[in-house]
């Protein structure tokens, strides 16, 4: 790439001028990392598509990509050694997070 400041040959990569420092503009078939890179955010949702319940086990699979066995089977006995309150934050979850499909 030829610097249109002081006309050296740079490499094709380069993005200053090695010689007098100019920056060179951006390709258009070359965009910009951070454009690239660029997802949606999660979102936390219960999963309609692989509910066993209320789908919040699911959709905690799901947004923290882990095992779905796994987390209900720490559900399943967060159930029995903390009893009520695993209970109404399982009730609480279900009724306030809203339900969509996941693709699990």
């Amino acid at each position: 790439m030829k610097c249109p400041n002081c006309g050296t040959e740079n490499a094709e990569t380069a993005r200053f001028c090695g010689k007098c420092g100019q920056e060179f503009a951006l390709k258009a078939s070359a965009p910009p990392q951070q454009a690239v890179q660029q997802q949606k955010p999660k979102k936390f949702v219960r999963c309609s598509d692989d509910k066993q319940i209320g789908g919040v086990c699911s959709g905690f699979a799901k947004y923290f990509d882990l095992d779905i066995t796994m987390v209900r089977l720490v559900t399943i006995l967060s159930f029995l050694f903390t009893g009520s309150a695993t209970f109404w934050a399982y009730i609480i979850t279900w009724i306030v997070v809203p339900e969509d499909v996941c693709g699990l």
